[in-house]
């Protein structure tokens, strides 16, 4: 089953079409992350934040054809992408991971997730770990059939603020010191890493129906909205 399928498997179809949430993405390079938030708390719908800034993980996988990042090159509109995601601190026994399904249709997303025990993430990590690791979790054994399919093919990790509108209507998220490191087959040593110290990665959610979105907000914002794949522009930065 390639990733794409997956997205119409039993695994992924727990919530309706009106989980799905409007979502546009900007890749910032040429505004620094201070102005880039001054941009957010001035904008028409008075942001404010909303949760502590922290830190956020994640492992991604994909078919060894590596299939969902050709399906993001060719800008596919319904693909799904399969990660692993924790937050604090990269090594040693992330607490408290989750397994999410996140899925775009378009200009519109949504995730599944599934609460997973302590993973041991270490020096020497290897794909083989995963196979005792899955076997503890609670997950479906529609899941389960998913994951034999797929191995980890990068990790990445960034700084993410939270900001939510004064209606509550709309959500943005800002995500500075993007870094992306090598996960391999044997014997991990995570030191493979590639940095983007200079981007800022903006993301504006509403979960309304798009008709209804605010264009005064919209238009509010001088920057560029962008297709900018986290995980394919670091299958490429790794692999360049």
């Amino acid at each position: 089953m390639s990733v794409s399928d997956v997205a119409a498997s039993e695994s992924i179809a727990h919530e309706p079409r009106q989980g799905y949430r409007f979502e546009r993405k900007y890749h910032i390079e040429d505004f620094p992350p201070e102005e880039v938030a001054m941009w957010v708390k001035r904008s028409p719908a008075l942001f404010f934040e909303c949760f502590p800034p922290r830190y956020i993980n994640n492992i991604y996988f994909d078919t060894p054809s590596l299939e969902n990042y050709h399906e993001n090159l060719s800008g596919q509109a319904a693909r799904t992408k399969i990660r692993l995601r924790w937050y604090g601190d990269f090594l040693h026994s992330p607490a408290n991971p989750t397994l999410e399904y996140k899925i775009k249709s378009g200009m519109v997303g949504t995730k599944n997730s599934f609460k997973l025990p302590p993973l041991n993430l270490a020096p020497g990590f290897g794909h083989d770990n995963l196979d005792a690791y899955w076997s503890k979790g609670d997950l479906p054994d529609t899941v389960r059939m998913d994951l034999k399919g797929v191995i980890p093919t990068m990790c990445n990790r960034y700084h993410r603020k939270y900001y939510l509108s004064a209606d509550g209507m709309y959500r943005i998220t800002i995500d500075t010191r993007l870094e992306f490191i090598a996960i391999d087959r044997f014997d991990s040593q995570f030191h493979r890493r590639r940095m983007m110290d200079h981007s800022v990665v903006m993301e504006l959610k509403y979960a309304g129906d798009i008709s209804t979105l605010d264009e005064r907000l919209v238009n509010f914002f001088p920057f560029r909205v962008t297709r900018m794949s986290k995980y394919v522009t670091g299958i490429e930065l790794l692999n360049s």
